[in-house]
């Protein structure tokens, strides 16, 4: 899919479940479910699961789903970009950048636009400038909490429920 200097970016296999667990010194029953789970949507065609590897080692991941069903815009049949993950040591090295390239060229071939969820609290602040930065415009409906819009003055909490939804016209 993508190959320079020290970094590719292929597809993922379910032998990569584990290093990737030990890659992120999360070998927990619910975090390898959840690889598998992503695996499993990858074989049904419903997905394509994108791993980073830099200089031989796991650097990170995200998934891009053809017709994504959650966040701002899920079931509504436009390719959803999902959990973008570049482990710390890796970071600042144009990993998460590659990845978006690869998944936003996926995305393009089944619709003019993508989207993805971002969470606002200040530990995701680098991701959403890189979004901006990219082009990607929040949808206008305001924030959501747990994939649904937050009604004015409603109580949320600021976790990872707590997201805007942006979109990007690829074409």
């Amino acid at each position: 899919m993508y190959m320079k200097d020290h970094l590719i970016i292929r597809k993922m296999s379910e032998m990569d479940i584990m290093p990737i667990c030990r890659a992120e010194n999360n070998c927990t029953e619910e975090a390898a479910t959840y690889l598998r789970e992503q695996m499993e949507n990858q074989r049904k065609g419903e997905s394509e699961a994108l791993l980073a590897v830099y200089q031989g080692n796991i650097a990170g991941y995200v998934f891009v789903y053809m017709r994504c069903p959650w966040g701002g815009f899920g079931g509504q049949g436009i390719p959803g970009i999902v959990d973008l993950h570049v482990l710390e040591s890796y970071r600042r090295k144009g990993i998460a950048t590659k990845l978006l390239d690869v998944a936003e060229q996926i995305a393009a071939q089944y619709h003019p636009q993508v989207y993805l969820d971002v969470c606002l609290s200040s530990k995701y602040g680098v991701a959403q400038r890189m979004y901006a930065k990219r082009g990607y415009l929040p949808d206008g409906k305001g924030v959501y909490y747990q994939e649904q819009v937050c009604p004015e003055n409603a109580p949320c909490k600021n976790d990872n429920d707590l997201t805007i939804c942006l979109i990007k016209n690829l074409r």
